[in-house]
């Protein structure tokens, strides 16, 4: 089987996964909104002003190398267990579900950190839709290491909130949200 071959025939099986829903499928989603958030942080940290400079200065090395090194980390399981993991630009933006524009970087500091915490938000619904199906699919690892990414993340949302001067759940998803997409 030629490399074009062996491709498409992974997209083919990925279409289907992403249907099913697997434990890889939604990893998938979640490695595309990684590779996109880090962009976003660096976005934020050249261009934000007044205190969420000071905050991202303090903040965004650090989340952009653990986002990183997740990356890395949820990759490798997806490959060791032999899943396709998105490798091409036209994947990341398939994949991902958080929104970008370039003119963000023109809002005020406290909007743009804002929006990184409504991304770390929209990660957390793909990894609680990750983390039962790793369980049911006996995939230890990748629960252990889902778990330990949606720690880290709420950390971040509580920390970031609070210098936002919010609660912790001001302005983020609530399973009302979904209510109201029905009428």
């Amino acid at each position: 089987m030629t490399s074009e071959e062996r491709f498409q025939q992974e997209l083919k099986q990925s279409e289907i996964d992403h249907h099913t829903p697997t434990a890889g499928a939604m990893t998938g989603h979640i490695i595309a909104n990684l590779l996109i958030h880090t962009l976003k942080i660096s976005q934020a940290k050249f261009f934000a002003h007044d205190l969420a400079a000071v905050f991202l200065a303090d903040h965004a090395d650090d989340w952009i190398q653990f986002e990183q090194a997740k990356f890395n980390r949820l990759s490798q399981l997806l490959v060791n267990n032999g899943e396709a993991i998105p490798t091409t630009i036209d994947q990341i933006k398939e994949f991902t579900m958080l929104e970008e524009n370039g003119a963000d970087k023109y809002l005020a500091g406290s909007e743009q950190l804002f929006h990184l915490v409504q991304d770390f938000d929209t990660q957390i619904l793909f990894i609680n839709k990750a983390i039962p199906l790793a369980h049911n699919e006996q995939w230890p690892e990748l629960e252990t290491a889902l778990i330990n990414f949606l720690t880290w993340i709420k950390e971040q949302i509580a920390l970031t909130q609070h210098v936002l001067g919010h609660e912790v759940r001001t302005g983020l998803y609530t399973e009302e949200d979904d209510e109201d997409d029905d009428f």
